[in-house]
């Protein structure tokens, strides 16, 4: 199997795609650590993956999370091979009425939060082969539209630091590549976007593929470009995983 005794770290994976990433990671012989805010949420997601699969509760924004989350895999599996950067959160707002708050707590989790991750994890990366990391983006970082602005600039944001990581982290034999993803049938998009009347609609309606995706659709790209075997000479790329959003249009 691809990633038999690897360790993974997955951020934000108690469900939707950190779930889905870490069952397919299992699927493929890995060790993961699921870390998230809910801990009945991780016990039980964890418990489904059976042993190969331990969890830490806490929240991203803080950096010390992080830190724990990282000596925890190492104290529990020996080591930390991967990380997967998938924690966010999709508070949606326009500029003139949006509160600071909000924003702040966007920013947080899904900037500072990533940002925090990797730093604390690079070190204990380097000390494996075939180190590699998987930063999940999204396609509204890419393309703007009304109410997801602080959402979508702190996803856009990611997709600049995944290059600029991989210059910085190269030397150290890690890889680093993003994964761009489209909406995607998960818990987190149904509690944001029932706020963004017509979201999933105007998606579907621009994409060739004319539905949303699946977790496991996001899942099976991000392992493919974890894996050091197959894709060892891949770093500082954003892979779309987004049903060709924005090309539907032509198609009309």
């Amino acid at each position: 199997m691809r990633f038999d005794s690897r360790t993974a770290l997955i951020t934000g994976s108690s469900e939707g795609i950190g779930y889905a990433i870490a069952a397919a990671l299992v699927a493929e012989g890995a060790q993961v650590v699921l870390t998230g805010r809910r801990e009945k949420a991780l016990a039980e997601a964890a418990g489904a993956l059976g042993p190969a699969a331990a969890w830490i509760s806490g929240d991203i924004a803080d950096p010390e999370t992080a830190h724990r989350a990282v000596d925890h895999a190492e104290r529990q599996f020996g080591g930390l091979d991967l990380l997967v950067c998938n924690a966010g959160i999709l508070i949606p707002g326009v500029v003139f009425a949006q509160p600071m708050d909000e924003v702040n707590r966007v920013i947080d989790v899904n900037l500072r939060g990533t940002i925090a991750t990797v730093a604390a994890a690079a070190p204990a990366l380097a000390k494996q082969s075939g180190a590699a990391i998987a930063v999940i983006s999204s396609s509204i970082g890419r393309k703007p539209g009304p109410g997801t602005g602080v959402y979508g600039a702190t996803k856009a944001a990611l997709q600049y630091l995944v290059p600029t990581w991989a210059s910085e982290l190269g030397p150290m034999g890690i890889r680093v590549n993003g994964v761009c993803a489209g909406i995607t049938e998960t818990p987190g998009f149904r509690a944001g976007a029932a706020a963004i009347p017509g979201l999933e609609e105007g998606v579907v309606a621009t994409n060739v593929i004319k539905r949303i995706a699946t977790a496991d659709e996001v899942a099976a790209p991000v392992l493919t470009l974890l894996d050091s075997a197959g894709a060892g000479f891949v770093t500082g790329s954003i892979w779309d995983i987004d049903g060709g959003f924005g090309l539907g249009a032509q198609h009309a």
